[in-house]
């Protein structure tokens, strides 16, 4: 990850995300570079690049950012509820 990136504030913001959600998030964060890297060149122009030349800049903040805007919370105030009430009704998983 790069230097500017601010995991906390990733935190914070991924109140009500699932792990798949938080999984989604990582996930597109992780390709926004590559996305970057490769917009308006051709199929044979992507095909020749050095594999080094797509994947190798860290995640920046920019990329929790725009994935942040993708992926939304799958995980509902009442999901949160009913699972607090089970908890509190029959324990621990």
């Amino acid at each position: 990850m790069a230097a500017d990136v601010d995991i906390d504030d990733v935190a914070r913001r991924t109140e009500g995300y699932s792990g798949d959600d938080l999984t989604n998030v990582c996930r597109d964060a992780s390709l926004n570079g590559m996305r970057r890297k490769i917009a308006g060149k051709t199929r044979d122009e992507i095909k020749n690049m050095a594999k080094d030349d797509i994947s190798n800049d860290p995640v920046a903040m920019c990329d929790f950012e725009e994935a942040l805007r993708k992926v939304q919370p799958s995980v509902s105030a009442t999901d949160i509820e009913r699972h607090e009430k089970w908890l509190s009704e029959f324990g621990s998983a």
